[in-house]
């Protein structure tokens, strides 16, 4: 990816460190926690792509020299160091929202030179995370990466004459301007669209009027009954397997239902796993039958229908089983529990803080209406036809946001050194010429103060003596984790450790390893958390 770089034939190239400075900034040490001299700092929490979250910083201790090295003025490019392979790199621009921050040392300042519009060093970097090219450059485990602050520096950055770079800023922020609008209209649209399902079965089963499950008034044309009531006598209401065992991949084993295998009223028959015949067999009163509605009961209440194709299945302790009686369609009751109605008296009753879940005592307690055979398939009918045009919908958004991000991705690599940017640069020129300013930032670079550098080097090697016996290992790594007793960000063990910018490599190396071994976990509950726990 970064070997095939190509940047428009009329532009000189230098390298990141000679458009700009670029450092690490403070690491967050017990010593600084607790200081005295308590600022704001930007985390990786707080960088998002083009744009800054500033409604939750954190604080800690700078020091008057830190606070001089570390201050953000506007201008500066923020990247986050340590991230997913997908997101390392995701940059944003700092324009002095706030009168004094400071950053820590899981974020990569980039301060452009006076001859690099930042607006443009930003579109670059940009351009570099999603187009891959930040990605290819890290280094880490599955999950979690480093970007290099060696490695981004020595990158290859194109320089256009100052003029391109202020047309290109400005054509590609009306660009990214018409995205962000539609963008943000599609995400406005998608809660309500996925919340018209729930809706549309309410209107559908209970009519216009208004029914509170606590006390449920009288159903015009049927009568309310418990799920209890509803199910087969011969099949209450179950969960399944408490310890499926380790998986069977072969055609012996049998496959089972999760609460994350149910999606959209669907199951996801690709992802299922498989248990022995012989753990099966100790839980046969939970086995499936084609026609059993199955409904979640930790974290989420979602609802689907066993196909034929999964006939002599099981559950977890994650799902129910409600295998409908005589009087009641499948159909039917799995659209009355995906009703926004059933879904909030569920959800009402759900307990606990970190895994919610849903008593079966209460599950049985559902109220479920109950009309005739002939109006539970006239109502099926408008049901099956009114859901499958809202799913149609909600592809529709989804396929739409999609292509949004899509746009978005082209225009930024377009703009950024690709066919717009080489439009844009045949039509203007500047006063200096692109060789004129790399070589005028390659001038600065070779007569930055001497000593200032004896400096660094000098800082550098007293901080490696101070932690020459604190280098990252396995054990310390576990024993750090352990001690946290909960879990842990990345970026909290890091600071934990008490560690350096040359040790980044090497942990990241580690926690790959830990992972592949499987004595650490790393679980990903979003698109940007990732948090870190000792195997049990």
């Amino acid at each position: 990816m970064i070997e095939n770089l190509n940047f428009p034939e009329a532009w000189s190239t230098c390298l990141v460190s000679e458009a700009g400075e670029a450092i690490a900034g403070q690491q967050r040490t017990p010593a600084a926690a607790n200081g005295p001299d308590v600022r704001p700092y930007l985390r990786v929490a707080n960088v998002f792509d083009d744009r800054l979250d500033l409604e939750d910083l954190a604080t800690m201790s700078f020091s008057p020299e830190a606070r001089l090295r570390y201050k953000l003025q506007a201008g500066d490019v923020l990247l986050c160091e340590g991230q997913s392979r997908e997101l390392v790199g995701r940059s944003a621009l700092y324009n002095g929202e706030v009168e004094e921050l400071y950053f820590q040392n899981h974020i990569i300042r980039f301060r452009p030179r006076e001859e690099i519009n930042p607006n443009f060093a930003l579109l670059v970097f940009r351009a570099y995370q999603h187009s891959g090219v930040f990605s290819a450059l890290a280094r880490g485990t599955t999950n979690i990466v480093n970007l290099g602050l060696k490695r981004f520096r020595n990158l290859p950055f194109p320089v256009p004459p100052f003029e391109v770079q202020r047309e290109i800023v400005e054509r590609a922020r009306e660009g990214q301007d018409l995205v962000d609008l539609t963008t943000d209209a599609l995400q406005k649209a998608m809660p309500i669209v996925s919340d018209l399902p729930r809706k549309v079965r309410d209107r559908i089963i209970l009519g216009d009027t208004h029914v509170d499950l606590e006390s449920p008034t009288e159903l015009a044309g049927g009568e309310w009954r418990k799920a209890s009531e509803v199910v087969d006598a011969h099949a209450p209401i179950v969960y399944g397997i408490h310890q499926p065992g380790p998986d069977i991949d072969d055609e012996h084993g049998v496959p089972y239902i999760r609460g994350q295998d149910l999606r959209e009223g669907e199951i996801l028959e690709d992802q299922l796993r498989r248990t022995s015949p012989e753990i099966a067999r100790k839980y046969e009163r939970s086995a499936l039958r084609p026609g059993d509605v199955l409904l979640g009961i930790i974290r989420h209440t979602r609802v689907a229908i066993v196909p034929q194709e999964l006939d002599g299945a099981h559950i977890t302790q994650g799902t129910a089983r409600l295998r409908p009686g005589a009087e009641i369609d499948s159909s039917f009751l799995a659209h009355w529990l995906a009703s926004g109605t059933a879904q909030t008296w569920l959800r009402g009753r759900m307990r606990g803080i970190n895994m919610p879940g849903l008593n079966l005592a209460d599950v049985r307690q559902l109220p479920v209406p109950l009309f005739s055979a002939e109006k539970q398939r006239e109502l099926v009918s408008l049901l099956d036809d009114a859901i499958s045009e809202l799913d149609l919908l909600r592809e529709k958004v989804e396929s739409g946001l999609k292509r949004s991000a899509a746009i978005e991705r082209a225009l930024i690599s377009s703009f950024a050194y690709g066919s717009l940017a080489q439009e844009i640069s045949s039509e203007r020129t500047g006063a200096r010429t692109s060789v004129d300013l790399v070589s005028s930032l390659r001038a600065q670079v070779r007569q930055a103060p001497r000593g200032n550098r004896k400096k660094e080097v000098a800082a550098k090697k007293r901080v490696s003596a101070r932690t020459a016996k604190a280098s990252p290992s396995r054990d310390r790594l576990i024993e750090a984790l352990r001690a946290a007793g909960t879990r842990a960000t990345p970026e909290e063990l890091y600071a934990s450790l008490a560690l350096t910018e040359e040790d980044a490599d090497e942990f990241y190396f580690l926690l790959r390893d830990l992972e592949r071994n499987g004595l650490v976990q790393v679980h990903r509950p979003d698109d940007t958390a990732v948090f870190l726990e000792v195997s049990s």
